[in-house]
Order: structure tokens, then C-alpha cells, then sequence
């Protein structure tokens, strides 16, 4: 019997891909407006900053949100553009380096698990992304660490909370992939440390 189609996965292709071509065909044309010279100075930088935001949060998304066939992969270019410092206005320091393309669901569980601890660190921080055998470790530091307790522990298998916020998603939907892909999740949490494998 075939397994049913992974909705949620779909929607957020779905929203991803409409998403992509109007907020390209802006960058568009501003870079148009730029090259005229009928557009200049600080709102234009402005406009642009905001637009290479939405683009790298849209890409960003579809990773982490987007469905993953069996066989499709992500380019290490574009996870290199995506993780590096960039005008999304991430606080998040990421040392990922990536060597070669990653299978697809490879790459939405990091970013489901780069989600996670991007909410714990609203105020900046460090992860260090390695493969691991048989699975990935993320280590993550920061001068303080905001823990909400009630997410963390859905990942431990805990129940999902009655009010389980749309800023909290990630958690949720982070470990159903991990559970979908039979791996045990370790966890350890400090005041100013994260630890986390899959």
C-alpha cells in the first residue's frame, strides 16, 4: 500500500515556489532601476537589502519546509549561500562547510535543526554543522540561551503542547523527520550550550 502524500511538505513547496518568481521579478527590477540611474541612494539599498532577505528566507524555507523526494539532492553552493552571513538578518553564526551536493532530506533536517536552535539564540550565536556517522551533530554556543522547555522536550519525545505556537513549528515538525527516519536524537542543554544529533 502506498504511503499517503506528505501535505504539510507540500504546502510549504507549494508557498515557496509562488513565492519565488514575484520576489525575483522585484530584484529584477531594482537591479533595472539601479543600471538607469532612475533610482539611487539609501532607499534603494534599503529595498534591496529587504528583497535578498525575503529570497534567502524563501530558499531557506523550501528546504526546510519543502517536500523531499527520494533521490533529490541540494547543491553545496547554494547551502553554502544560504548558511553564510548574509542581509537575512540572521543572528546565527554558521561554520558549515560543505564539501558536496547533499541528499535533500539531509539538508531539511539540518535546517529544521538550524531553526531550533536559531530560536534559542535570538540574540546570536555559534553552531559548528558536521556530518557524523550514520547522521549529523550540531554544537551551538552563545553568550546566554533563551531554553522554552516544552519545545526542547519534542524532541525528547515528549508531547506536542495544546498551544504549540507557529514560531515553534520547526520543533514539531524536526522531530517527525528524525522519527520518520528511525534515528535517535541525543540532546544536552546549558546556559550557554546546545548539543544536538540525529
Amino acid at each position: 500500500m502506498p504511503h499517503a502524500p506528505d501535505l504539510v511538505s507540500l504546502v510549504g513547496s507549494r508557498i515557496a515556489h509562488d513565492l519565488n518568481n514575484p520576489v525575483g521579478a522585484i530584484a529584477n527590477g531594482i537591479e533595472l532601476l539601479g543600471l538607469t540611474g532612475q533610482m539611487d541612494g539609501p532607499e534603494l539599498a534599503l529595498i534591496n537589502e529587504s528583497v535578498e532577505n525575503a529570497r534567502r528566507r524563501i530558499k531557506s524555507f523550501r528546504i526546510a519546509f519543502g517536500a523531499a523526494a527520494p533521490g533529490q539532492v541540494v547543491a553545496a553552493a547554494e547551502i553554502a549561500e544560504l548558511t553564510a552571513p548574509g542581509a537575512d538578518g540572521r543572528r546565527l553564526e554558521i561554520d558549515w562547510p560543505v564539501a558536496e551536493d547533499l541528499p535533500r532530506r539531509d539538508a531539511k533536517t539540518v535546517f529544521l535543526a538550524l531553526m531550533c536552535l536559531e530560536s534559542a539564540m535570538p540574540w546570536g550565536g555559534r553552531v559548528q554543522v558536521r556530518a557524523a556517522p550514520g547522521g549529523w551533530q550540531l554544537a551551538a554556543t552563545a553568550d546566554r540561551v533563551r531554553l522554552e522547555p516544552a519545545h526542547w522536550h519534542i524532541l525528547e519525545e515528549g508531547p506536542l503542547p495544546a498551544d504549540l505556537s507557529a514560531n515553534a513549528v520547526h520543533f514539531a515538525l524536526l522531530a517527525r523527520e528524525i522519527g520518520i527516519r528511525g534515528r535517535p536524537i541525543t540532546l544536552a542543554r546549558t546556559e550557554t550550550a546546545i548539543s544536538l544529533g540525529f
